[in-house]
């Protein structure tokens, strides 16, 4: 059983939200097979924690609203509750479980543990998230969620992004396969953690996603906080975007390289957030020679009075943020420039 309340619209993420509510055999058959659908997805807590809920479900609770996810990349919004409610039926195996997970686990332990006593046809409220922009879904996780513990928001980050792109072993391909709640197959040898990095610097338009003077739990925090105040409801780009140009650099031999060493991966991804229009009108030869030039320019940084990794994050944030007007530039009006930024 599954039936549709609302259809709502989200202003902030541009994203429909349904309201609904299903019963319990619905859960075990459609929802429970997600539980376990993202890669790197949190383990299920021990089970004795969730001990009084199993008995709880038995007795006949109603536990607190479960929320769903997709990515639609293409396609309009289901508009009334009829629309959604076959959304919902036909797509069900490609969502995956934003909020509830634990809950989920606890109802088939509790189902294992009574199927005769089971109340199969007892009510279980759903909430489901449509979004069009992965990047706009994440800052609605963030919003919700920061701070609660054990999931961080780095780690939250990491799970959707790992849903959405194969990462694994691999960073970016020449061609994109597209596909509602699909993964978007990367060819490439860019290392998976360089690429959510990379990933978190775009979001919060910032190179600093990772500094072992900070403890790991305050990182995330201030992450968090970045991404928040970052105004990415408001950006006009996104991390799609953003990959197409890191095809095409790697695509080109002569800057293969630097667009696979970290420190300029997450720099670009950091900087790119601003200026992705602008690196789309340049054409591949300029774009070959204007980071030739800013090569020349960062090798005339005194090395010793630098942090050698952040600068140079920190200086390729700067060049791509200016692309526009730094490709016109000669090495030496790009040093006097990213002198000051580092």
């Amino acid at each position: 059983m599954l039936k549709v309340h609302s259809v709502e619209f989200d202003k902030v993420v541009k994203s429909a939200f349904i309201s609904a509510q299903a019963d319990y055999k619905f859960a075990l058959n459609e929802l429970v097979p997600l539980v376990g659908k993202l890669d790197i997805q949190r383990e299920v807590q021990n089970p004795k924690f969730y001990d009084r809920l199993a008995r709880d479900i038995v007795s006949g609770c109603i536990m607190p609203p479960l929320t769903l996810a997709i990515v639609l990349e293409e396609g309009e919004f289901p508009q009334d509750t009829a629309a959604a409610a076959a959304f919902l039926k036909e797509n069900i195996k490609s969502f995956f479980v934003l909020d509830g997970m634990q809950r989920l686990s606890t109802v088939e332990r509790a189902y294992k543990r009574t199927p005769d006593e089971f109340p199969m046809d007892r009510p279980i409220l759903l909430n489901a998230l449509i979004c069009h922009s992965m990047d706009l879904l994440l800052y609605r996780m963030i919003t919700l969620n920061n701070g609660q513990k054990p999931m961080t928001a780095r780690h939250q980050i990491e799970i959707i992004a790992s849903n959405i792109y194969d990462f694994e072993g691999a960073g970016v391909s020449l061609q994109t396969e597209k596909r509602v709640g699909g993964q978007k197959r990367k060819r490439g040898v860019f290392k998976k953690a360089d690429m959510v990095k990379a990933y978190l610097a775009f979001l919060s338009e910032s190179v600093n996603v990772d500094n072992d003077k900070i403890i790991q739990e305050k990182m995330d925090d201030l992450l968090a906080s970045k991404i928040m105040n970052s105004g990415l409801t408001s950006s006009e780009s996104n991390f799609d975007d953003v990959l197409s140009q890191i095809e095409r650099l790697y695509d080109l031999p002569a800057v293969r390289e630097w667009i696979m060493a970290q420190n300029n991966l997450i720099g670009f991804c950091a900087g790119a957030r601003a200026s992705v229009s602008a690196l789309k009108n340049i054409d591949s030869d300029s774009i070959e020679s204007s980071i030739a030039e800013f090569e020349k320019a960062f090798s005339g940084i005194n090395v010793s009075k630098i942090k050698l990794g952040n600068a140079r994050r920190r200086a390729v944030k700067y060049f791509i943020e200016n692309i526009k007007r730094l490709s016109k530039r000669d090495s030496d009006e790009i040093l006097d420039e990213i002198s000051q930024e580092v």
